[in-house]
Parts: C-alpha cells; sequence; structure tokens
C-alpha cells in the first residue's frame, strides 16, 4: 500500500469519526480482498472504500461500482460479517470515500453514502398503479 494510500485511509477515518461513526477496523483482509474501512452508523454496519489522488489536477478518483467490484466488496462483507458472530441482524451499507490532495497536509473528501444504493431500485417490486376510470366502474359498489 502506497504513502498516500495509508494517509487517506487515516484521513477518512478521522473524517467519519468526526461525523459521529464508530471506526471499528481499517484495513481488515480476507481471502476476498481488503475493507478500507469497517465502521458503525448508527445500527448500520459501513463498509467503506477509499480512493484517492495526490494532485487536484485530474480531479477525484473514479468510484468503481460496476458489477464485478461490487462482487467483491459484498464478499469482504460476508467473510467479515461471518468471522464478528456478534454482529448479528445489522443493516450494511456499502459506502465510497475519495479524497484528492489539494496542498501540504490538505485534502478534499467527497462522501458517497449507500453507494450501491442506486441499485436497489432495480431489485424493488414494482408497485400496482392506482385503478382510475374503467377499472373503477368494473369493481362492485359497497354494500
Amino acid at each position: 500500500m502506497s504513502n498516500l494510500s495509508i494517509k487517506a485511509n487515516e484521513a477518512a477515518s478521522r473524517y467519519l469519526d468526526h461525523r459521529g461513526y464508530t471506526v471499528l477496523e481499517t484495513g481488515w483482509t480476507c481471502p476476498a480482498g481488503t475493507a478500507d474501512i469497517v465502521a458503525k452508523d448508527g445500527d448500520v454496519i459501513v463498509f467503506a472504500d477509499v480512493s484517492s489522488r495526490d494532485s487536484a489536477e485530474r480531479g477525484f478518483p473514479s468510484e468503481s461500482c460496476g458489477k464485478k467490484a461490487r462482487t467483491k466488496r459484498e464478499n469482504i462483507a460476508i467473510a467479515w460479517l461471518a468471522e464478528h458472530e456478534d454482529a448479528v441482524n445489522e443493516a450494511v451499507r456499502f459506502d465510497n470515500i475519495a479524497l484528492v490532495v489539494i496542498g501540504k497536509d490538505r485534502a478534499m473528501i467527497r462522501h458517497h453514502i449507500n453507494a450501491f444504493g442506486a441499485d436497489a431500485a432495480s431489485l424493488t417490486p414494482e408497485v400496482p398503479s392506482i385503478p382510475t376510470g374503467a377499472d373503477l366502474q368494473a369493481l362492485p359498489e359497497a354494500a
């Protein structure tokens, strides 16, 4: 791990702590990979992926939320939860934290909460429409 990555993970941990999260672990590893930060946000266990850039010229690092990256992060979370038997009936969330260095000992942080949340819409069943017009006429009248 590069010096920048180490400092970025430390800064991200301090950022989460400042926001009221409880950082449980940093750099937790398993055969599936590494969880940069595992934290609690209230009753939710957060698996945060940290990315960084050493220059503002190219902007923020990209956040990989493709299917392969998602599956890897989910497998890391499964391994962490399996090892921590006290974490039962806990909600789980995946966040991305991106840092870009803007000066000596200064960085800008972007925290994408629930990075996989947009995918949840595709998992939600379609809500039935409210009957109108001809549909209402076909309904029997109340007695």
